[in-house]
């Protein structure tokens, strides 16, 4: 019921971009068919601003996170016209990553600190044991250190999951209003079947990451964040390979999933651009041959329209991907800041003997390991789809 459901929305969905296509198109047309007859057509750049504002381009920048917003506002990125992207230097990219990485690092050192500081009181009391007090110090010892650092280490684990579940939720919905704008783009420069093709898909796409993000991932690194504090706590209880079992399965998934993606894209997008590319032609040849006096004028003003908007597809479809970039960038540089955080945790409890602590910021690294894959692996698929549609289809 839920797939047939989601099929009429998907429908529905379409309808509208395959509407403003038509309409475009007539209105291309018909501006190209006074233009010819007046002598008097506009300029690329002006059918290349006009585009962009009737296509809604110049809303998708107020689309994006605040956060994100920043970010690109240090490269220099400030609207998705083909020219945005040309302003973007070496020197500005690095520079707005590591103000990313100074807006978010003070939280890990912190927590890292705190870690190390409980690992030096834990080995300190295990001095202890060779005490008369051994014997009933010993176990109380374990708990109280597994504690301590499952009282640091869990509400910026919670917090990362929370991320995760934003950054989803953010790159969605930027998703779904940036899909019909190339869609249309994509069908008003000759390729009908090619926007169809890519609409359906990615729709269908974005909606399946969000509900697995939502309903399946996230619910299940709670219960091994859980799982692992039990584990810390517990003389008796290990949980050490179903939460390494959990990693891999999630990678090999995802891996799996992107890869099965990235085919079916590439092979959808080379047939559907043959396609295109007939009825295209077509098109042209009918306009040349079937409208007397201006046909063969009229038929060069669609060409010229074609790849002016050809041409804005192109610089959208690269903002777009580094507004992606920028939404997921945030997001990543957390998880590998945590990283270093836990594996610091893990070397020093090693190197102090301090196996609780070290079994616990495993499995949690274990979980910020799944986060990271599961965030780059969305990611890529946004960006290798569009770049997909953009370098198949011309």
């Amino acid at each position: 019921m839920d797939i047939v459901k989601g099929s009429e929305d998907m429908k529905r969905r379409l309808e509208k971009p395959i509407a403003v296509f038509f309409l475009l198109t007539f209105l291309i047309l018909g501006s190209c068919f006074f233009a010819c007859a007046e002598e008097n057509s506009d300029s690329n750049d002006e059918i290349i601003d006009r585009l962009y504002h009737d296509a809604g381009a110049d809303e998708l920048i107020y689309h994006i996170p605040e956060g994100s917003r920043n970010f690109l506002e240090k490269i220099k990125f400030d609207d998705f016209r083909p020219e945005g992207s040309d302003k973007i230097t070496p020197d500005s990219f690095f520079g707005g990553i590591i103000y990313v990485i100074k807006e978010n690092i003070t939280e890990p050192l912190r927590v890292l600190f705190c870690i190390t500081g409980i690992v030096l009181l834990s080995a300190m009391f295990e001095t202890l044991k060779t005490s008369s007090l051994s014997g009933s110090l010993n176990s109380t010892l374990s708990v109280v250190s597994a504690l301590c650092m499952a009282a640091v280490i869990m509400p910026p684990m919670l917090s990362l999951i929370e991320t995760l579940t934003q950054t989803i939720v953010n790159s969605s919905d930027f998703m779904m209003i940036y899909i019909p704008v190339i869609t249309v783009l994509i069908m008003t420069s000759g390729q009908p079947v090619s926007g169809t093709m890519y609409y359906g898909v990615m729709i269908y796409i974005s909606n399946a990451i969000l509900q697995i993000a939502s309903k399946i991932i996230i619910p299940l690194l709670k219960c091994i964040i859980s799982m692992s504090v039990v584990t810390s706590v517990s003389e008796k209880v290990s949980l050490g390979g179903p939460v390494n079992l959990f990693k891999k399965t999630i990678k090999w998934i995802l891996t799996f999933c992107m890869s099965l993606f990235v085919a079916f894209m590439t092979m959808k997008s080379i047939v559907s651009v043959s396609e295109d590319s007939l009825s295209n032609k077509a098109v042209k040849f009918a306009i040349s041959n079937f409208v007397p006096l201006v046909g063969g004028a009229l038929s060069d003003a669609y060409q010229t329209v074609v790849s002016c908007v050809s041409v804005l597809k192109s610089g959208v479809g690269v903002a777009a991907m580094f507004a992606v970039f920028a939404i997921f960038l945030p997001a990543v540089l957390k998880c590998m800041m945590w990283q270093f955080v836990i594996s610091a945790g893990v070397s020093v409890s090693d190197i102090f003997g301090i196996g609780k602590a070290s079994s616990l910021l495993s499995s949690l690294g274990a979980v910020i390991s799944t986060i990271s894959a599961m965030l780059l692996c969305t990611m890529v698929i946004y960006i290798i789809s569009t770049a997909i549609i953009i370098i198949v289809g011309g």
